[in-house]
């Protein structure tokens, strides 16, 4: 097949597991033999552009730059110019590389007008892999009006501007998508646009993977260690809920007198948060407990993972999927989680895990200490949890399965 792939953002310029499936799939599909084109903004060019694959395309212009003081100038001055200009580059696209289908990631921060051109330009040959909330978000520019300014420098002129940018937009008619075809990563993910309003014709749900070969190098943790390691990574936000595992950490140090372990805590995010986080294990007396170190390329975890024994999936919001949870169970780690969103359709308490209640740390606390006085408790759920990761959530099923929906689609 001739495939074209569309997305807001392609690694490594993003890093999140949206477009790490991305990536992943589209490798996969051109190692089947498939003839793939990934178009995706040109955010992040200055330093990966040279790096990229003949079949990367960064050329997309984002609907806001990110971070930047023009926004509200570029609103009146350049919005529908780059707009046009992604019309014209899909369509040229399509026409110089003919897909038999075309599938769509992340469009967040790209105008709707693109999928909806895609959609004309290709009835019934366009099909969404639908990993996060976007297509149920207002456009970026309708949140920056919306949005309180950040300081004085940019609230005055974005005060004087606003009512006209806002007049401006609700004038405007938004493009409806048909949606025919969507792929979810989880049931959740599928139940929940449905709440939300969005249900698309030919819904089917293949769930999220992650290439487990780099993860599956074998450990022997039968061997006694000196201290417990336990590990979270992922975006350092309140709704990750990272404050939950520093509480249950001070229970086990504090009051069940648990003092040989660590918790490294992996990520960026709110810097707001992660201070407070900080002050957390200060206050709580947990400095020599506790290790913060910044966000991982892809490549360097597998590493991290086999250094550690029991990974924290304390996220409180409802997320999608849970990519973190599937990387630890292929490295052999215990996984101790909340079953909230799509992780629910990964974590088997009991079985494969162990599970708590969200943003609660005397829960998560007294099912570390399980887990911390069983090591024969831990090695059958790692066990159990390496086989649900190869068995269910492998990347070449991900791609097959994707694949094959695909084909249906082309013919």
């Amino acid at each position: 097949m001739r495939l074209l792939f569309l997305s807001n953002f392609y690694p490594p310029a993003s890093r999140g597991g949206y477009e790490q499936w991305c990536q992943e799939v589209a490798l996969g599909l051109r190692n089947r033999a498939h003839d793939v084109l990934v178009l995706t903004s040109a955010h992040g060019n200055a330093d990966h552009n040279s790096s990229d694959s003949s079949w990367v395309k960064r050329e997309l212009n984002l609907e806001m730059e990110i971070a930047s003081l023009r926004n509200a100038v570029q609103f009146f001055t350049a919005r529908k110019q780059r707009e046009e200009e992604n019309l014209t580059l899909l369509q040229r696209t399509i026409e110089t590389h003919q897909p038999d289908a075309i599938l769509l990631w992340g469009m967040w921060n790209l105008s709707r007008s693109l999928p909806s051109l895609a959609e004309r330009l290709m009835p019934g040959k366009v099909v969404y892999y639908v990993g996060d909330y976007w297509i149920t978000l207002p456009d970026q520019f309708e949140n920056y009006w919306n949005a309180p300014p950040r300081n004085f420098i940019t609230g005055l002129p974005k005060g004087l501007l606003k009512p006209v940018a806002k007049h401006i937009l609700a004038r405007e008619e938004k493009p409806a998508l048909q949606l025919e075809h969507a792929l979810f990563p989880s049931a959740f993910m599928r139940d929940e646009l449905k709440r939300r309003g969005v249900s698309p014709k030919n819904a089917q749900i293949v769930y999220g993977a992650i290439d487990t070969a780099p993860y599956l190098e074998y450990r022997d943790r039968t061997q006694p260690n000196d201290r417990t390691s336990l590990l979270y990574v992922g975006r350092l936000t309140r709704e990750k809920g990272v404050h939950t595992g520093i509480e249950a950490a001070a229970r086990l140090v504090h009051t069940y007198g648990l003092k040989k372990l660590n918790l490294t805590i992996i990520g960026d995010g709110d810097p707001d948060y992660a201070t407070h986080l900080r002050q957390l294990v200060d206050r709580m007396n947990l400095a020599s407990f506790v290790t913060f170190m910044p966000a991982q390329p892809k490549e360097a975890l597998p590493s991290l993972y086999h250094q550690s024994d029991i990974l924290l999936f304390t996220s409180i919001w409802a997320e999608p999927f849970g990519r973190v949870i599937v990387e630890a169970m292929a490295s052999g780690l215990a996984v101790v989680g909340t079953k909230v969103g799509g992780a629910s359709e990964i974590l088997v308490d009991g079985e494969n895990a162990l599970t708590f209640t969200s943003d609660d740390p005397e829960s998560l606390s007294l099912q570390l200490k399980r887990l911390i006085e069983s090591p024969a408790l831990r090695e059958r759920l790692a066990a159990s949890g390496r086989e649900t990761a190869i068995n269910q959530f492998d990347i070449r099923r991900m791609t097959t399965e994707i694949e094959s929906y695909l084909q249906n689609v082309a013919r």
